[in-house]
């Protein structure tokens, strides 16, 4: 059996250990690693809210996930997971006015995303994040019975707490097992995380009516500690940051598995507990031109919109800003067509014509 769990560690470490499919930033600035082409390809993907056709709007958002994930993983250098976007945007605002070159070299990509949230709304969480497509992807397998247990007011249910058990066995047998092998070191915090997760499903699996607002503000804590890490310059890794790399790093790829795992019980489990990212894009967006209008009065109050919502961002034709991933899928299947997208650069450009 450890014969067996050491080829497949191998497998993988080659596997990501060349998942890049090129050797540097394309399109390099000055013959630099600054990756013009992927901040250009980011700010493609987050125009394409604006561009795609309502009828397949949906279809085009799963298209544009995709792409988000073969370009972070595949062609991105400088991002590093949800923890490295932190990371490296603090640490190129240290090198303006010293190393220009380095700076726009660490926050070219971050600040893609904040700026871009700023103008089309938190779209980079619903249309472009890899982690929150790896959760939303994952999610779709057991959406039915999530549902279900939903609209029932999360009462205790024997198959959530099962599913708890066996997500909490997952990681206590990979986590003996990496023991075995390695010595952790603080840059495995990613580990820490997944602990956290664990108690969070078990929490909620008993709870999530009482404690889902709550334990919501454990993003701005994790947010806290990774700039803390950040000021101290201690390398935190973070889930999917083995995908991101051409290192395979097993606390991250433990980590990722979790994330996935937990998101068949509680849908973008990661999204609304945990990601430090959120906070900032929440942050962007809070005045962005794009927005997400709502008109109560035409609600019936059918549920519609909050059964596709996976973050639980809206309820009775009521949306929670700060909860919204701008996935508009609220506004797709409100068959009164409670919700409406507004532009206030284009009502400005209306009123002075």
């Amino acid at each position: 059996m450890l014969e067996y769990l050491d080829f497949i560690e191998n497998k993988l470490a080659g596997l990501f250990g060349n998942i890049k499919l090129v050797e540097k930033g394309l399109l390099g600035l000055e013959g630099s690693y600054v990756e013009l082409l992927t901040v250009l390809a980011l700010g493609l993907l987050a125009v394409m809210p604006v561009l795609v056709p309502e009828k397949k709007r949906q279809s085009w958002r799963h298209l544009n996930q995709l792409f988000g994930i073969v370009i972070f993983i595949f062609v991105v250098f400088t991002c590093l997971g949800v923890f490295g976007m932190v990371r490296n945007f603090y640490r190129g605002l240290n090198e303006i006015g010293r190393e220009n070159i380095i700076a726009l070299y660490y926050c070219s990509v971050p600040a893609t995303v904040l700026v871009t949230s700023m103008l089309f709304g938190p779209a980079f969480c619903g249309w472009i994040c890899p982690t929150g497509a790896l959760q939303e992807f994952m999610a779709m397998s057991t959406r039915r019975w999530t549902n279900a247990w939903r609209k029932a007011g999360h009462p205790f249910s024997w198959w959530m707490s099962l599913g708890m058990l066996a997500v909490a066995l997952v990681f206590l047998v990979w986590m003996w097992r990496l023991s075995v092998t390695r010595m952790f070191f603080i840059e495995d915090a990613s580990i820490y995380w997944s602990e956290v997760l664990i108690m969070l499903l078990f929490v909620l699996t008993f709870r999530m009516k009482d404690w889902d607002a709550r334990l919501r503000r454990l993003r701005v804590l994790s947010f806290i500690i990774i700039v803390i890490g950040a000021v101290l310059s201690i390398r935190i890794t973070s889930p999917v940051h083995f995908g991101f790399s051409k290192v395979y790093d097993p606390a991250s790829f433990l980590s990722t598995v979790m994330v996935a795992l937990g998101a068949l019980l509680i849908p973008n489990v990661w999204c609304r507990y945990l990601c430090p990212w959120r906070c900032a894009i929440s942050w962007a967006a809070k005045n962005s031109v794009r927005s997400i209008e709502s008109e109560r009065s035409k609600c019936t109050h059918c549920g519609r919109c909050a059964e596709v919502c996976n973050v639980a961002a809206v309820e009775d034709g009521t949306i929670n800003r700060d909860e919204c991933h701008f996935c508009m899928k609220c506004v797709d299947s409100c068959p009164s067509k409670v919700f409406t997208i507004k532009d206030d650069w284009g009502r400005k450009c209306k009123k002075e014509d």
